[in-house]
């Protein structure tokens, strides 16, 4: 990771402003095009599961304002951030798993499968996940046709980005399905989230 100075920051107008907030997370929802990305999916047979959390990881790591972070008066970029997301356990429960992100795409969907069906195996809500702030929290809703979310966070010094996406729906041969992103404003404004919907979508459709 490398060490940001807060005091020379390009954003540290935004930073320190944000910073003094109660509620200082902003919470967007968007559509988002995957035409492409399903039907090359179905006809490889592969995980549609799979393959959202591999672009969502890519293209969060391809924008730096999804890697910065803040501990008290100190601000890092990492130079890598992991995926952390829930898992479906028995009686309509869940659980939390963590992969280690890795460009190559195969091999981080080998590592995500595994993961998985490891994290199925929890019989009831462990601990979250590490203490580490190098995660992008995610969540799948895919029995819900979502058009806006609010992510619990335990504090206003939580600044790890949520992302969550819902149910897969066809409309005249079209596929798509609702994306939200939560994260804190005083690291991260509209202009990075539009960033991320455009970069998620293209890296979507040529998987």
């Amino acid at each position: 990771m490398k060490f940001i100075d807060p005091a020379t920051w390009a954003r540290r107008a935004q930073y320190h402003l944000f910073r003094t907030y109660a509620n200082p997370h902003f919470s967007l929802t968007a559509r988002v095009d995957i035409t492409g990305f399903v039907r090359k999916t179905q006809a490889k047979g592969g995980s549609l599961f799979n393959g959202v959390v591999y672009a969502i990881m890519t293209t969060a790591n391809d924008i730096p304002e999804f890697r910065t972070r803040f501990r008290d008066d100190q601000v890092v970029e990492h130079e890598t951030v992991h995926a952390s997301y829930t898992v479906p356990l028995a009686d309509e429960l869940f659980g939390f798993c963590e992969t280690v992100y890795v460009r190559d795409r195969d091999a981080f969907t080998a590592a995500c499968t595994a993961a998985t069906a490891a994290a199925r195996e929890q019989l009831a809500l462990g601990g979250n996940t590490t203490a580490a702030d190098h995660w992008i929290y995610l969540s799948c809703l895919p029995w819900l046709d979502f058009t806006a979310v609010q992510h619990p966070v335990p504090n206003s010094e939580d600044c790890i980005p949520r992302i969550a996406w819902g149910k897969i729906s066809e409309k005249d041969g079209r596929w798509s399905m609702p994306v939200n992103l939560q994260a804190h404003h005083a690291l991260m404004d509209g202009h990075h989230a539009a960033k991320f919907y455009d970069g998620l979508a293209t890296c979507l459709n040529r998987a």
